[in-house]
């Protein structure tokens, strides 16, 4: 055999590889994923509850979604494997106010969106006892973002003044 015929054997001999452990993969996973606790399931088509919902096991699985035919009807049928989501990169860095979170989503599970996210950022501020913000957002591409105007606000008991407009609301 020349060396092009066994190159081509050997790329022909890896791809088919790839296939079968990716096929081999997926069939173990969709089997662990399958024992995920009926309390612990999170609801992949939760419109399936609605009268105009036109819900099927083929749409769910076409979200690349887990069904369970077992389920009985006031329990979660399509549901979202155990391993979907993100993981965190790196250590969280601190921002103004909170941390900052790399997270990287997890490729072993395929996507229910058709453009998913690959890395994101998570925001979490802390701004008091009774306000945290998160905000997440695309860390490989900019979007635009409405530029925020400063309000200083004044609190009183009876009276609240927001000095960035002219409006006025009292409480009593």
């Amino acid at each position: 055999m020349g060396p092009i015929r066994c190159s081509i054997i050997l790329f022909t001999s890896i791809i088919a590889f790839i296939i079968i452990s990716k096929t081999t993969a997926r069939i173990y996973f969709s089997k662990l994923q399958d024992s995920t606790p009926i309390n612990e399931r999170i609801n992949c088509y939760p419109e399936s509850v609605s009268n105009f919902s036109s819900f099927s096991k083929e749409l769910c699985l076409a979200r690349n979604c887990l069904y369970d035919d077992d389920a009985n009807s006031d329990q979660i049928q399509c549901y979202l494997s155990s391993n979907y989501g993100y993981i965190l990169q790196d250590f969280p860095q601190d921002i103004h106010n909170g941390l900052r979170l790399k997270l990287k989503r997890n490729s072993a599970v395929d996507s229910m969106f058709q453009q998913p996210i690959e890395n994101v950022f998570l925001d979490v501020q802390y701004y008091t006892n009774d306000i945290i913000r998160f905000k997440l957002y695309d860390a490989d591409n900019k979007r635009y973002e409405v530029r925020k105007k400063e309000k200083k606000m004044i609190y009183d008991a009876k009276i609240l003044i927001n000095l960035g407009s002219d409006t006025i609301k009292t409480f009593f």
